[in-house]
């Protein structure tokens, strides 16, 4: 478990920085009609923080919770391509700071047994980290 944990204090240190070297421009294009520009992703692992956020405080209290989300439909409502880049890097800093506390409480109280959408925590936080990197690595392409 240390491995994932270690991976997500590094995403946490150098994400932000890496975001702000994005040109503006590249940031906010879309290379494809209909699909999400860099911005957009990052507002998608705005959503992924906040849905797993409560996914991992549900699961503490109640017998497998089932909390999913429509990716898309919350990418559009947020506005996250009118959105201030700056503020969504700030605000996906905070949750991922906050997450990866509820991470290692989770891990000391050994919690990571209990399940939420038939998924056990411990596999939900290293599939977690590893749909972070798979889309910082989209961003930074």
């Amino acid at each position: 478990m240390n491995d994932f944990i270690h991976e997500f204090e590094v995403l946490i240190d150098t994400f932000p920085a890496e975001l702000s070297a994005i040109n503006t421009v590249a940031f906010n294009e879309k290379s494809v009609p209909g699909k999400w520009s860099k911005k957009e992703i990052l507002g998608h692992l705005i959503d992924s923080a906040m849905t797993n956020y409560l996914r991992f405080i549900r699961a503490q209290s109640e017998e497998n919770p089932q909390i999913f989300y429509a990716q898309d439909d919350f990418c559009e409502n947020a506005n996250y391509q009118q959105s201030e880049t700056k503020q969504l890097t700030d605000l996906w800093l905070s949750l991922n700071k906050q997450l990866l506390f509820l991470f290692r409480t989770l891990i000391a109280r050994d919690l990571t047994a209990r399940k939420c959408n038939d998924l056990t925590l411990a596999f939900l936080m290293a599939d977690y980290v590893t749909h972070l990197n798979h889309h910082r690595h989209q961003i930074l392409a």
